[in-house]
């Protein structure tokens, strides 16, 4: 899988996640942070960072799925909040835990402009095959 296999019309696309970069270890990606991204209170959205870093592991996910499978679904994820921004943009980079015939374990961090940490983020995906 590349870059250039990613679809741009569906949810990454709406949320306006760019420069995604796949690597066999690692994923990353920006997300210029917009009004349509704020929470009433005037920072950037929870949900905003939580989709970037998932969709940053799902990515890292499909690239890395054994030969055969058919697909992945998330079965849990997890995310510790540790700031939050107004403005610029956020980072994302996801590397793989474990990637194994049936699940696969994902970390993800979401950084500021500034660098500083913003959430942690931790997700397991089941591996789908066909249906014997």
């Amino acid at each position: 899988m590349t870059r250039e296999d990613l679809p741009t019309d569906q949810f990454p696309g709406y949320l306006g996640i760019e420069s995604v970069s796949l690597q066999d270890d690692r994923v990353t990606a920006e997300l210029p942070i917009r009004g349509e991204l704020f929470a009433p209170n005037g920072f950037v959205h929870a949900a905003a960072i939580v989709g970037l870093a998932d969709t940053l592991c799902g990515y890292g996910c499909l690239a890395s799925l054994p030969e055969g499978a058919t697909g992945f679904t998330t079965i849990e994820l997890k995310t510790n909040f540790l700031g939050t921004a107004r403005g610029g943009k956020l980072t994302g980079t996801a590397v793989p835990v474990h990637r194994g015939r049936s699940t696969q374990l994902w970390d993800a961090t979401v950084t500021s402009d500034d660098g500083r940490t913003l959430a942690v983020f931790r997700c397991t995906q089941l591996v789908l095959w066909p249906r014997g």
